[in-house]
């Protein structure tokens, strides 16, 4: 029994001494188990000095980083790393201190600055082996003048091959760069620092993506051609996805609630963006359907309940204000909300029980984008002439008031589609554009674009329809073109489905200074003495 006893206590004994004795094996790590995934070697708007990298961890395991280094072969930067990388997730290595990346907090504070003509980076874990390599001596990717990083496509890809590297276009307040997070790499064939602004061919309805140099975005409507369909939201949806390459707006401006500017909730539109193709909205802007109200809809009526209700934390939605304040896309592009709630020409109130109401066309919001010298002038459905509908509802003359606050553009988004009941003559040559473009369906019911519309356009611009529409309209030598895309760089020179055009700032006269230039309003020596509105003046509504 003693034996058996004094047999089992040098077991132990034999036991506690291998595990005190024996060194210490660091558990070994393969091949890019963690890989450099980001570099901004350029550093961000704030500083060129502010450089960052990012490190991903490509296990499910979460890895300590105690003794592992980061270095460039040339010495500078040398980084001993600490820390523990969580499971499939990112580390953040920030110089000198932690406001290279001022939103995100440093897990690594390192010295020793990135050469701007490229570098070759090592990382070894805490055994010496080296994990992974990025770079040949010169950058991938990235851009210095745009402050956007380089960033790796596939995680488990090589870092040695330029091919696994783009430059960012996702807009952080740095510049470009998804520090701490994954990178947004799509099909996405925005150019960082282009104004974009892509009319999207949706037959009748209407639906407009604009993209700032920054990468900001905004959608200007999101129509359908039939109530009961969800057919132009699924062009739409892709559409916006292939341009930014993700699916999140950062605003979303609707001009009026007419099913062929909003679609219908439950079928389609901007309710099928978001519920259905998972599209996220950093801030929708409507018209202030509580105070002005004309006619109404079944479309109006279940927006105003989804809006109200579970659409609200899913849109944000906010009243359109005046001025250039309330969207603000960077990059220098300026966005300045000219006409709301009919412009101060329409009597505040809910005259939707009235038997002849006015027409919710009449309170489209208006905006003018500019950039540089060039000036888009986008206006939904609004009105410019006093006239009475057939299907019981008044237009009202908005164009007049709203024609001295745009001034001259560019290019004209045409109002509602190229009907006669817009587009009147005291507008367009206020306006004097450079580029009409009309969105417009085939085979429409309503005959547009209007013959009036087409000569009046014709007569000062080049004319683009993303379709034929009413085939009894002679559009001359107008072309109709599907997608209308309009890009440039510069706020001088733009490109209109490639063919080039020159942004202009001419030097028009208001020489009786009642802000109608002389082309629209001849002198009459009173600043008073405005063009007379189109059709009259309602004396119910105006």
């Amino acid at each position: 029994m003693f034996q058996k006893k004094n047999k089992f206590l040098t077991i132990v004994l034999l036991i506690i001494f291998v595990l005190f004795n024996v060194p210490h094996v660091t558990m070994a790590h393969s091949n890019r188990d963690i890989v450099i995934s980001e570099v901004a070697w350029m550093g961000t708007t704030d500083s060129f000095l502010d450089e960052w990298i990012e490190l991903y961890n490509n296990t499910h395991s979460a890895i300590p980083l105690d003794g592992w280094t980061l270095k460039a072969i040339d010495g500078k930067p040398s980084i001993n790393l600490s820390g523990t990388i969580p499971a499939d997730g990112y580390f953040l290595l920030e110089r000198t201190d932690d406001t290279s990346v001022s939103h995100v907090a440093a897990d690594v504070i390192y010295t020793g600055s990135l050469e701007n003509a490229g570098e070759v980076l090592e990382l070894r874990d805490a055994s010496g082996v080296l994990i992974d390599t990025v770079g040949t001596g010169t950058w991938y990717a990235g851009d210095n003048s745009l402050k956007a990083t380089m960033e790796r496509v596939d995680k488990t890809g090589s870092g040695t091959d330029a091919s696994n590297w783009v430059t960012s276009t996702a807009s952080y307040n740095g510049g470009y760069g998804t520090p701490q997070s994954a990178a947004i790499i799509g099909s996405g064939s925005w150019t960082p620092g282009t104004l974009e602004i892509h009319h999207i061919n949706v037959g009748q309805g209407d639906a407009t993506l604009v993209v700032s140099p920054s990468g900001k975005s905004m959608l200007l409507d999101a129509g359908e051609s039939y109530w009961n369909s969800s057919a132009d939201a699924q062009v739409i949806g892709p559409y916006i996805e292939a341009v930014i390459g993700k699916k999140a707006l950062d605003y979303v401006l609707i001009s009026h609630f007419h099913l062929d500017h909003i679609g219908y909730v439950g079928k389609g539109g901007l309710w099928h963006l978001v519920e259905q193709q998972n599209f996220t909205v950093g801030k929708m802007i409507h018209r202030d359907y509580t105070n002005y109200l004309g006619t109404t809809s079944g479309t109006f009526n279940h927006w105003k309940t989804y809006l109200e209700g579970t659409g609200h934390s899913k849109l944000n939605p906010e009243i359109a204000i005046e001025g250039t304040d309330q969207i603000n896309l960077g990059g220098g592009v300026v966005v300045n909300i000219l006409v709301t709630d009919g412009n101060g020409a329409m009597i505040q109130g809910d005259f939707s029980g009235n038997t002849i109401p006015p027409s919710e066309n009449d309170y489209s919001i208006g905006v003018n984008i500019s950039y540089g010298e060039f000036d888009e002038w986008i206006g939904g459905d609004l009105s410019g002439e006093f006239a009475s509908s057939i299907f019981n509802y008044t237009y009202h003359d908005i164009e007049l008031s709203a024609a001295k606050e745009i001034g001259d553009v560019d290019v004209y988004r045409v109002n509602h589609h190229g009907s006669d009941h817009s587009s009147n003559p005291t507008f367009v040559n206020q306006l004097d554009p450079e580029v009409s473009i009309i969105s417009v369906g085939d085979a429409n019911p309503y005959g547009h674009p209007r013959q009036a519309v087409m000569d009046r356009v014709l007569a000062t611009s080049d004319v683009y329809l993303t379709e034929r529409g009413d085939t009894s309209t002679d559009i001359g030598n107008a072309i109709v073109s599907g997608h209308i895309v309009i890009k440039t760089t510069d706020g001088t020179h733009y490109t209109v489905n490639g063919t080039p055009y020159v942004a202009t700032e001419p030097n028009r006269v208001d020489q009786d200074g009642d802000g109608y230039f002389v082309e629209v309003d001849p002198d009459d020596g009173n600043s008073s003495i405005i063009p007379a509105a189109n059709g009259g003046i309602d004396p119910m509504y105006q």
